[in-house]
């Protein structure tokens, strides 16, 4: 009798494992929660003791636990000083000068049409104005976009954006070199960028830029080797000399940590976002920009030596103690950054929030019952993902991820 009924606990343990993972949902189950409650050792629950250097390792290898294998890099900021105290603030986005803005951006350009809408609500108003060019400048809660015909034919942003990868350092620079593109000079693209910085007056959040040569060669070649295709499922414009551009990409920092370049994921009844600021600079000047996620902080709600890496590792391996799984997990990457955390229904107060974010993947299903309940083919080669708060301690559970 106990072993039937220990095989029907398995098997609906399995059941919301796999509804979890076929809506696009990690397991975040209450007992994995209650688990992770606070890291252990002495920086624990934001305790106020300096670290110790050893405690952050740049690599970690464990496999103390069944069916999980811990062989990961850590990814700290190189000016990050472990002994320095972080904290999680009470902030709110940015309010913009509009006016100040569209007039330093619109250089001389005539607006055409301005109009404002809501987005999600009426906290959330979304305003755009266009120039006799077909340039448009847009603000949002916290973002500021430009983007000019040519961005919009070209869609510069696509090659970027559906390549970079927020789990990995150098993503962009695999793809995109920094050499030279002739008849366009890097400290242009700079000086443009950082006149816009200026304007906008973001200068003390960002540090400094990396800059990536999208080149026209470099471009088709990822559209032949991807096939890309506009909406309309038509084969998009192949690029020539006349649409080489710099990208300059500012990593945003708070505390000396850079956002954690998280798109699209939501927690618990709250959204996860994150901060970045991009400029493409091409023949004929600025083609595009965007910043967004920027705020400004109100007041701290906890501060804390960091939570160490060892410690973090010691609350993954605890958190398996209670999850019936029958995947091996391979944890591959333990990185330092932050995230903006607001309330679907209050989405002007904003939660900041240094965090330990833990990469992995599912391996193999290891388990006959995975011929009655078809989870192999949902589980593996998806990625296994945690968030920990590196001030609290505590797991930030997640819904879904993207990036």
């Amino acid at each position: 009798m106990r072993i039937y009924i220990k095989k029907i606990i398995s098997v609906c343990m399995l059941v919301i494992l796999v509804s979890a993972m076929m809506t696009g949902c990690f397991p975040t189950t209450e007992n994995k929660q209650n688990s992770n409650s606070s890291l252990s050792g002495d920086n624990s629950s934001g305790a106020n003791n300096e670290n110790d250097v050893s405690e952050f390792p740049t690599y970690i290898e464990d496999r103390d636990v069944e069916k999980l294998t811990i062989k990961a890099n850590v990814n700290i900021p190189a000016d990050f000083d472990m002994n320095q105290k972080v904290s999680i603030a009470s902030a709110k986005p940015v309010t913009w000068d509009k006016e100040s803005i569209v007039s330093g951006i619109s250089d001389g350009r005539q607006i055409v049409d301005e109009f404002s809408d809501e987005m999600t609500g009426p906290d959330d108003l979304f305003y755009s104005y266009i120039f006799d060019d077909e340039s448009d400048l847009t603000f949002s809660l916290g973002t500021v976009s430009y983007r000019t015909k040519m961005e919009i034919e070209y869609n510069y942003t696509y090659y970027f954006d559906n390549y970079k990868n927020f789990k990995e350092k150098d993503t962009l620079k695999k793809i995109f070199n920094n050499k030279n593109i002739d008849g366009i000079e890097k400290s242009n693209a700079l000086d443009n960028a950082n006149q816009v910085i200026s304007l906008l007056d973001i200068d003390d959040i960002l540090g400094e830029a990396q800059v990536y040569s999208m080149d026209a060669a470099t471009v088709n070649q990822l559209q032949d080797e991807y096939d890309t295709r506009d909406k309309y499922g038509e084969k998009v414009s192949k690029w020539d000399y006349e649409q080489d551009a710099y990208l300059l990409i500012y990593p945003v920092l708070y505390q000396n940590i850079p956002s954690l370049s998280i798109m699209n994921a939501t927690g618990e009844n709250e959204f996860i976002s994150s901060s970045r600021v991009y400029f493409i600079y091409g023949r004929n000047g600025l083609i595009a920009f965007e910043v967004s996620g920027v705020f400004d902080v109100k007041s701290t709600i906890q501060d804390s030596y960091i939570c160490s890496t060892l410690d973090v590792v010691q609350s993954i391996k605890k958190s398996f103690e209670n999850i019936i799984l029958d995947n091996e997990i391979e944890i591959t990457m333990i990185k330092l950054g932050y995230i903006a955390r607001y309330d679907f229904d209050n989405i002007k107060e904003w939660r900041i929030e240094p965090v330990w974010f833990i990469d992995g993947k599912y391996g193999k299903c290891k388990n006959s019952l995975s011929d009655i309940i078809d989870i192999k083919e949902n589980l593996e080669g998806q990625n296994y993902t945690t968030i920990i708060s590196a001030v609290s301690g505590e797991v930030i559970p997640l819904v879904s991820i993207g990036g």
